[in-house]
């Protein structure tokens, strides 16, 4: 089989469907706006559909997806000019996006507020790994990467993200 041989309609299906609720969180954890995260999930499939025959079948899926939905959102970011900030979140919204891991990490406004102080690369990587569901491998091939550099900037990332959450909680004491 020729590695990149079109995907049939049903595989394309039947490896996308799993995949849609992260998309959606993954989405809103970039774009910061339910709509703009909708736009931008349906963006991607009609993107990853049209162009499915550039997918290397010997690479993860998921990571080739999960490449296209980030893309997409930083199109939509530059289209708009949205900013991404924490006073856009609409903690409303979450609910239609909610996995476990999305809810643990957004319904805490002090969480998403460190979040965003967390420079693009270390956001990047945690957005992948919590939102997105990606394993060390996947996030490796979305943001071409080796994967020890995945490890070791989320090692570096849950660091600076617990030294942002903690400094913010010993000022909130201090006032």
């Amino acid at each position: 089989m020729n590695i990149f041989t079109r995907l049939s309609d049903d595989e394309f299906k039947k490896l996308i469907k799993p995949l849609l609720e992260y998309a959606g969180g993954y989405a809103f954890s970039i774009v910061r706006n339910r709509e703009d995260a909708e736009d931008a999930v349906q963006d991607a499939l009609l993107k990853a559909y049209r162009e499915l025959k550039s997918y290397d079948c010997s690479r993860s899926f998921k990571s080739w997806w999960f490449t296209i939905i980030r893309n997409c959102c930083l199109d939509l970011l530059r289209k708009r000019r949205v900013r991404s900030t924490s006073d856009d979140i609409d903690m409303d919204d979450l609910p239609s996006l909610e996995v476990n891991k999305q809810k643990e990490l957004e319904q805490d406004e002090e969480i998403s507020w460190a979040l965003n102080q967390l420079a693009p690369e270390h956001r990047q990587i945690i957005e992948l790994r919590y939102f997105g569901d990606c394993s060390y491998l996947e996030i490796a091939e979305a943001l071409n990467i080796p994967e020890g550099t995945v490890m070791s900037r989320l090692y570096s990332a849950r660091k600076a993200l617990t030294d942002i959450y903690r400094k913010e909680k010993e000022n909130g004491k201090n006032r």
